[in-house]
C-alpha cells in the first residue's frame, strides 16, 4: 500500500477494510499507522465531511481522538483555540447525524478540554453551558441545543478516567472540574422536571450517572437521588435510572454519607411495590433492575444495617429490616436459576459481608446482632434449601450447556454462602437439618418426598461440614444413623450423600461407630459407575481419616474395591483414587494379609502389563500400559506400612517392586524413545522411593542403571528427578559408589551438552539439572560426586553461568541457587575455589549484563543473591572484578555516569550480611541502567521487583 497518508488514501483504505476481508490485516495495520502520523491532523478532518461515508467519518472521528488523547504533544498552544472551534463546529455539524459519530467527537471535545483547562480554557464548564444556553448555534433548536450540551457533559468524566495523565496533572484537573459540578447539578436538577421531553430527561440522568462515578456528595445530590427513584415508574427512564442509583450507592465515597442514605431509605418501599408487580408480571428484566438497586445498597452499606438496627430511632430500624428483607426476597425468587430467573445470584455476597460485619463486632453489640439476624439466616437457609435443588431429570436435560455450567456454580455460590450462614446459626441449623431428613424417613402419611429435596439436604449439610466441631454428637450421629433409611432413588441423590460422607471424613475419626452406616453406601456406590467418583473422593476422604478404626471394615473395602478394579467400568481417574484407598485400608492390617491380598488385587493387572509389554508399541496399547503404571504408583504412594509388621520382613512396596521390576525393565527396553512412557516408570520408582526410603537399597543399583539407560535415550525432568533421589539416598554407600557415580557422570555429560544448544525445550532439563547439583553440593560433605567424577568442577561452574543467561525465572533462580552454593562450598573447597579465582570475572560480567538489561528485571533479586555470596565468601575478589570491570564506558549500559557506578560498588562492596539491602540497591542499580530510575513507570516496576 501507499505510504502517502492523505484524505483520498484514507477513505479508500477504510473502504476495502470493509470490503475485501481478504486483504483486512494489512490494511488494519496501514490505517492505525495512518492514524498515528502527523498527517492526521488535517485528514480527520476532511473525513468528518458530510459528503462521506458513516465508516470513513466515523474513522475520522476516531483519528481525532487518537491524536488528541496520545500525540496532543503535536499541537503547538497558538492552535489550541482554533482546534476546538473546529471541533466545536463538527459536533454542531454530526449532532443528528449517525450517533457513534457524534458521541466519538463529543469525546474528542473532552479529551481536548482535559489538555486546555484551565490555563488555555479557564472555566470550561461554565463556558460550554453558556455557549449552548447564549450563544447562536445554526440549526439547533433548544430540546437539540440540550442533548448536545448533556452528551459533552456526560463525557468528560469518562474522558478523565481513561486519559493517561500524570499524577499532578490530573489533581489539577480534579479540582477544576469540582469546580464545574456546582453549575452541573443544578442544570440537571432543572431538567428533572415532569415537562421535561422524556430523552432529554434520559439523558440528564445519564450525564448525572457519568458524575457521580466522578464523584458528586451524596448530599448535594440528594434531590436529584430522590428524582431518580421516581424515574424508575416510568418504562423509557427505567434501564438508565437503575444505572444510575447503582452508581450512586456503590461510589466508594458513598458510606461516607449515613444520614443521607438514611433519609433516601424510605424509597425502598417505592422499590418494593415494582419488585412485587414485577414479580406478579413476570417481567424479569424489571426484576433484575430492582435487585441491582437493592443488592448495591444493602452490599455497600451494611455497617449502616448494623448500627440502624441497634439505633433506637424506630423509623432507622425498621428501614433496615425492610432493606435486608428485600434482598431476601431477592434470593428467594421462584423458579430455578439461570432458566427461571437470574437475579437470586447478585445477593449472594450481601450475605457475606452482613455476616462478616455481625461476627466482628465486639461486645454486647454482637449478642444483641445475632438474636436480630438469626430469624433471617434462618429464613435464608430455607430458601436456599428450595433455591439449590436439582431440576426434574427431564427437565434438565432440556438446559443449554451454558445453563447447566452456570446453575452447577450457582449451587457452588450456595455451598460458600451456607458456611456464612452457619456462622450465625451454628448448631441449630444440624437441628432443623436432621428433624427434615427425620421427617422424611419416619414419614407416616405414605406421601413420596422429591429426592431433590433430599439431595439438597445432603448438599448443606456437606457445605457446612468443616465448620461443625469434630466432637458434635448431638445431631450428626443422628443423621449417619438415618442414611440406611433413605430411599435411594437417583443416582444424582447418591452422589451427593456420598459428596457430604466425604466433607465428614475427620469428624469420623471422632465418632468411629458412624463407620458401619455409611459403609454399605460407599460400596453401593464403587459399584455404580454414574457416582464412581463421588464414591472413591469420599472412601479416600474417609479411610485417610479413620486408619485407627477402619480395620473392621477392611476385608469388605478390600474386596469391593478389588471386584471394581476388575470390571473396568470406572474412568481412569476413579480407578486410580480407588487404588489409592486400597492402599491406604491395607496399611491397618497385618503384614501377611496385606500380601495376601496384593497378590489377589494385583494379580490380573499383572498379567495384563505383561501380556501388554510383550506386543510391539503401539498408540492402541500405550493407554493401557500407562494406566497399569499409574495403579501401581498411586497405591505405592498410599501403602505406607508400618502397623504390626515384622522388622525381619521387607516392606510390601518392596515386595511388589522387587516382582514386577523384571517387567518394568522389559518395558523401558521396548518403549525407550517414547516419552510419556519412561517418564511415567521413573515416577513410579520415585514414589516407591519416597516410600520406602533406605528400604529401597537392594534394588538401587537396578535402578540406577536403569536411569542411565533411559536418560541417555530420552532426557527429561523426571528421570532427572529420580536419579537426583537416587544419588542423595544412596551415593554415600560404599557398595554403591561406582554406579553412583556413573549416573552422575553420565547425567552431567549429557545435560551439560545441551548447555551448549540454548533451545527453549532444554530449559526444564537445565533447571532440574541446577538443582540437582545444588543438592548435592548440600549434602554431599566430602563432595565425593562433583570432585571425582571425570567432569571439572569448571564445567559445572560455566553450566551455571548458562542457565542464569536464560529468560525463564525459575530457571535463573535454580542457576543462582546453585553458583550461591558452589560459592559457599569454594569458600573451604580448593579446588573448587581455584575454579572460582580463575573464572569469577565472568560471573561478575554475567552479573552485571543482566543487571544493565540482558535479563528480565523479574529475576534481579535472585542474582543479587550471588552478588551476597560473592561478597561474603570471595570478598578479595568481588571487590577487584567489579572495579575492574565498571572502567569499561557503556557498561553495564550507557545510562550510569561514573560516579553512579563507583558509587553502586561501593555500597555493595559494603554489605556482606544483609540479603535485603543487597537486593534493594542492585535493584535501584537496575533501573537505573535501564534509564527507568525517577520514572513513574519505573517506580511501579520497583514495587514489582
Amino acid at each position: 500500500m501507499t505510504t502517502q497518508y492523505t484524505a483520498a488514501n484514507v477513505e479508500e483504505a477504510v473502504k476495502q477494510f470493509y470490503c475485501n476481508t481478504g486483504i483486512q490485516q494489512d490494511v488494519d495495520k496501514w490505517l492505525t499507522a495512518a492514524q498515528i502520523s502527523t498527517e492526521a491532523w488535517s485528514f480527520c478532518f476532511e473525513l468528518l465531511s458530510k459528503d462521506k461515508g458513516y465508516e470513513v467519518q466515523f474513522f475520522g472521528a476516531c483519528t481525532l481522538h487518537t491524536k488528541l488523547s496520545r500525540y496532543w504533544h503535536e499541537v503547538p498552544p497558538d492552535q489550541y483555540e482554533s482546534l476546538k472551534n473546529k471541533i466545536m463546529t463538527k459536533v454542531m455539524e454530526f449532532s443528528a447525524q449517525p450517533k457513534m459519530v457524534f458521541t466519538r467527537l463529543c469525546v474528542a471535545l473532552a479529551s481536548l478540554l482535559l489538555h486546555t483547562a484551565p490555563e488555555y480554557w479557564p472555566d470550561p464548564i461554565q463556558n460550554l453551558i453558556t455557549v449552548f444556553q447564549e450563544g447562536e448555534i445554526p440549526n439547533n433548536n433548544v430540546v437539540q441545543r440540550c442533548k448536545i450540551l448533556l452528551e459533552i457533559l456526560k463525557v468528560i468524566p469518562e474522558e478523565f478516567f481513561t486519559t493517561n495523565l500524570s499524577q499532578k496533572r490530573r489533581v489539577a484537573l480534579r479540582i477544576e472540574l469540582q469546580k464545574g459540578l456546582r453549575i452541573i447539578l443544578p442544570l440537571i436538577q432543572g431538567l428533572l422536571s415532569p415537562s421535561t421531553p422524556t430523552e432529554i430527561y434520559n439523558q440528564a440522568l445519564c450525564t448525572f450517572s457519568s458524575w457521580v462515578e466522578f464523584g458528586i456528595p451524596m448530599n448535594d445530590g440528594e434531590e436529584i437521588i430522590g428524582h431518580v427513584f421516581q424515574a424508575l415508574n416510568n418504562p423509557e427512564l427505567f434501564d438508565t435510572a437503575v444505572d444510575a442509583l447503582v452508581n450512586v450507592f456503590s461510589h466508594p465515597d458513598s458510606h461516607r454519607f449515613p444520614y443521607t442514605i438514611q433519609k433516601l431509605l424510605p424509597q425502598i418501599e417505592l422499590l418494593n411495590c415494582l419488585f412485587q408487580k414485577a414479580r406478579a408480571e413476570l417481567d424479569n428484566e424489571k426484576s433484575h433492575g430492582i435487585c441491582r438497586i437493592i443488592v448495591t445498597i444493602a452490599e455497600n452499606h451494611t455497617k449502616l444495617i448494623t448500627d440502624s438496627v441497634l439505633s433506637d430511632d424506630v423509623t432507622h430500624r425498621n428501614n433496615a429490616m425492610q432493606l435486608v428483607k428485600m434482598v431476601l426476597s431477592c434470593t428467594s425468587l421462584p423458579g430455578h436459576f439461570p432458566v427461571d430467573e437470574g437475579c437470586s445470584d447478585q445477593t449472594f455476597t450481601f450475605w457475606y459481608v452482613l455476616q462478616d460485619e455481625i461476627t466482628n463486632t465486639d461486645g454486647p453489640k454482637q449478642a444483641q446482632l445475632y438474636m436480630i439476624f438469626q430469624p433471617v439466616f434462618f429464613s435464608l437457609m430455607e430458601v436456599l434449601l428450595v433455591k439449590v435443588q436439582r431440576p426434574d431429570d427431564k427437565e434438565y436435560a432440556s438446559w443449554t450447556a451454558d445453563e447447566k455450567e452456570q446453575f452447577h456454580r450457582y449451587r457452588q455460590d450456595i455451598n460458600d454462602t451456607m458456611k456464612y450462614v452457619f456462622n450465625i446459626l451454628k448448631e441449630p441449623l444440624l437441628g432443623y437439618l436432621c428433624n427434615a431428613i427425620y421427617g422424611i424417613v419416619s414419614n407416616s402419611t405414605g406421601a413420596s418426598t422429591k429426592w431433590q429435596v433430599i439431595e439438597a439436604i445432603f448438599f448443606v449439610f456437606g457445605s457446612v461440614a468443616e465448620s461443625v466441631a469434630p466432637k458434635e454428637s448431638q445431631h450428626l450421629p443422628n443423621l449417619f444413623k438415618m442414611l440406611p433409611q433413605i430411599p435411594f432413588t437417583n443416582d444424582k441423590l447418591v452422589s451427593t450423600a456420598l459428596d457430604m460422607i466425604g466433607c465428614f471424613g475427620e469428624w469420623m475419626n471422632h465418632h468411629p461407630d458412624m463407620l458401619g452406616c455409611i459403609v454399605p453406601l460407599l460400596i453401593r456406590g464403587l459399584g455404580n459407575a454414574e457416582v464412581a467418583t463421588s464414591a472413591t473422593m469420599a472412601l479416600i476422604d474417609v479411610t485417610r481419616e479413620n486408619l485407627d478404626h477402619v480395620q473392621p471394615y477392611a476385608h469388605q473395602l478390600i474386596l469391593a474395591s478389588q471386584t471394581v478394579l476388575e470390571s473396568n467400568t470406572l474412568k481412569e481417574r476413579d480407578n486410580l483414587r480407588l487404588m489409592s484407598s486400597v492402599g491406604q485400608v491395607l496399611t491397618v492390617l497385618p503384614f501377611q494379609e496385606i500380601l495376601q491380598y496384593l497378590d489377589r488385587i494385583l494379580a490380573p493387572h499383572l498379567q495384563q502389563l505383561d501380556q501388554l509389554i510383550k506386543q510391539e508399541p503401539s498408540m492402541e496399547i500405550k493407554p493401557m500400559l500407562l494406566l497399569k503404571i499409574k495403579l501401581l504408583r498411586w497405591l505405592f504412594s498410599s501403602l505406607k506400612t508400618g502397623r504390626g509388621q515384622p522388622s525381619n520382613e521387607p516392606k510390601p512396596v518392596f515386595t511388589v517392586l522387587r516382582k514386577i521390576f523384571p517387567l518394568t525393565s522389559s518395558l523401558v527396553s521396548k518403549w525407550i524413545n517414547h516419552t510419556h512412557m519412561v517418564e511415567a516408570v521413573c515416577e513410579l520408582f520415585r514414589v516407591a522411593l519416597r516410600t520406602l526410603m533406605d528400604d529401597f537399597k537392594p534394588l538401587a543399583e537396578d535402578v540406577m542403571k536403569m536411569s542411565c539407560q533411559i536418560y541417555e535415550a530420552v532426557p527429561s525432568v523426571p528421570v532427572l528427578d529420580l536419579s537426583k533421589t537416587l544419588l542423595l539416598l544412596f551415593a554415600s554407600e560404599h557398595s554403591l559408589a561406582m554406579v553412583s557415580q556413573t549416573l552422575f557422570v553420565t547425567v552431567c555429560n549429557k545435560t551439560l551438552s545441551f548447555c551448549q544448544n540454548l533451545s527453549k525445550e532444554y530449559t526444564d532439563l537445565i533447571e532440574g539439572f541446577m538443582n540437582l547439583l545444588t543438592k548435592v553440593l548440600k549434602k554431599d560433605d566430602k563432595k565425593y560426586l562433583v570432585l571425582n567424577s571425570s567432569i571439572s568442577p569448571s564445567a559445572f561452574f560455566h553450566s551455571g553461568l548458562v542457565a542464569m543467561s536464560l529468560p525463564e525465572h525459575h530457571t535463573v533462580r535454580s542457576a543462582c541457587s546453585f553458583l550461591c552454593e558452589f560459592l559457599h562450598v569454594g569458600q573451604e573447597n580448593l579446588p573448587i575455589k581455584q575454579v572460582i579465582e580463575e573464572n569469577g570475572h565472568m560471573l561478575v560480567d554475567r552479573i552485571l549484563q543482566a543487571i544493565g538489561g540482558n535479563s528480565p528485571r523479574g529475576v534481579i533479586e535472585y542474582i543479587a543473591d550471588v552478588i551476597l555470596c560473592l561478597n561474603k565468601y570471595h570478598f578479595e575478589f568481588s571487590h577487584q572484578w567489579l572495579s575492574a570491570m565498571i572502567e569499561q564506558d557503556g557498561y553495564p549500559s550507557h545510562f550510569p555516569q561514573r560516579k553512579e557506578k563507583e558509587q553502586f560498588v561501593k555500597t555493595i562492596c559494603l554489605e556482606r550480611m544483609n540479603k535485603g539491602k543487597i537486593r534493594d540497591t542492585v535493584k535501584e542499580f537496575a533501573l537505573l541502567c535501564r534509564g527507568l530510575l525517577g520514572t513513574e513507570y519505573g517506580a511501579q516496576a520497583a514495587a514489582l521487583l
